[in-house]
């Protein structure tokens, strides 16, 4: 896939690699001083930092009306399952007629599905299920459109998706605090109204960019597969599934971990440290300049993330428990930043944005497998049976990594979309390189 040239946005990202790197303090200064990125990153945080809220909201909403978890989860796993299974084919959809069209539909239904969900009368069973279907299914593909810019740079695009993952962190620890901001103010209703509107304004915001206006796939040959055509591609998703069943696991088994040690509500600063490690991690690497390969650092990082992800298991009360996941947080954000770039690289010309895309989707069906299977464990063995199979996982992730590393390549033949890693000699050399991919 090539993008549309314009006087301030590039058409295809240089291949050059003896180009010296940015100084390694000023990397995120580098990337932010890139007036053409500045209002599409402003509009995507605008337009991601709900979702987390909307998530969380749901449930909160549907419990407040007198149904139980039961149903809760029912209305959530209906948002879930909405996005998981169409959010590919809007990508694909973006990669074909351009972002704008696409983010303009969404920013507008996936608010109005909200609006319309907290409409419904509470003993309105299917009305609530379908707008919550809708309401996941268009999410709007922010998260897609801003990497396939941060991917289409001509330097700079390492620090972009160190940038990615800080930002991705700090969805995390602030989603949460402002839903709990919201419901001070307001009901669980105006939550969803609130995150809904916001993830609307973010994505019509980011539609109206020069940047994303600018962007449009060339037209290429359709198929079935899309980007799962890419070999490249599918082996790095099959590492990643491996990752999010350890991170499902995770969401499980640390309520039960507080719950069983006295204070169930300590569960959102348990989470917390999680994540303010990771944007700690995110912050450190960003600042550095990379020498290894990235196939190579991500194999690595995800052998370390596994031996932090056994820390729990060391955890006697919450309050240690929260230093053992902000340590280990603090590897999460340098691995997805890496893992970024390789969706970048392996992405087949012509499916940058649905590429990003199945990460996502991977990443939901993984984790609520891991999900399932932490309940399991936790249910039959207790909380200690559970994060050593989070262990496993990642350690299946890390062999998979460093068995196929050499083989996170685009398909043979991607025209222009390869961009070699410059710290990797012998994939410099490589003709059948794609572009260096971030998810």
């Amino acid at each position: 896939m090539t993008h549309a040239a314009s006087d301030t946005w590039p058409e295809e990202p240089s291949t050059e690699t003896d180009s010296k790197p940015p100084p390694a303090g000023n990397r995120f200064l580098t990337v932010l001083s890139d007036k053409a990125m500045r209002a599409p990153l402003l509009w995507s945080t605008v337009g991601r930092f709900p979702l987390y809220l909307v998530t969380l909201a749901l449930v909160v909403f549907a419990t407040s009306r007198g149904t139980g978890y039961g149903s809760a989860g029912l209305l959530l796993a209906c948002y879930t399952l909405g996005g998981a299974v169409l959010a590919p084919v809007v990508a694909r959809r973006v990669d074909v007629h351009g972002q704008t069209p696409l983010l303009l539909l969404t920013g507008v239904v996936h608010p109005l599905a909200l609006i319309g969900l907290v409409c419904t009368a509470s003993d309105a069973r299917i009305p609530q299920l379908v707008c919550a279907s809708v309401a996941g299914a268009t999410i709007p593909p922010v998260s897609g459109c801003v990497r396939s810019l941060w991917s289409a740079l001509p330097s700079g695009r390492e620090a972009a998706f160190s940038l990615e993952a800080v930002l991705s962190e700090v969805f995390v620890i602030g989603g949460p605090l402002l839903l709990s901001a919201v419901l001070f103010w307001g009901t669980p209703a105006t939550a969803l109204v609130v995150g809904g509107l916001l993830a609307g304004v973010g994505a019509i915001g980011f539609a109206t960019t020069q940047a994303s206006r600018n962007w449009h796939a060339e037209e290429t040959e359709s198929d079935l597969l899309g980007a799962l055509r890419s070999p490249g591609l599918v082996r790095l998703l099959a590492v990643l599934v491996c990752a999010a069943v350890s991170m499902g696991v995770f969401n499980l088994v640390l309520p039960a971990f507080a719950e069983e040690h006295g204070s169930a509500d300590s569960i959102g600063l348990i989470f917390g440290a999680w994540g303010v490690g990771g944007l700690v991690g995110g912050l450190w690497y960003g600042s550095r300049t990379r020498d290894w390969p990235a196939e190579r650092t991500f194999a690595i990082g995800l052998l370390i993330l596994s031996a932090f992800t056994a820390l729990p298991l060391l955890a006697w009360d919450n309050w240690s428990m929260g230093v053992a996941l902000a340590l280990g947080g603090v590897i999460i954000a340098p691995v997805t930043a890496v893992e970024y770039e390789l969706v970048a690289r392996t992405a087949p010309s012509g499916a940058i944005t649905e590429a990003f895309t199945w990460v996502i989707t991977v990443n939901v069906v993984g984790t609520a497998v891991g999900a399932q299977l932490g309940g399991l464990l936790v249910s039959a063995y207790g909380t200690w049976a559970a994060f050593v199979a989070a262990v496993a996982a990642l350690l299946a992730g890390a062999a998979i990594a460093f068995a196929v590393r050499h083989r996170f390549t685009a398909p043979a033949g991607t025209p222009g979309s390869a961009h070699p890693d410059p710290a990797d000699p012998e994939l410099c050399d490589s003709t059948t390189l794609g572009p260096p991919d971030g998810a």
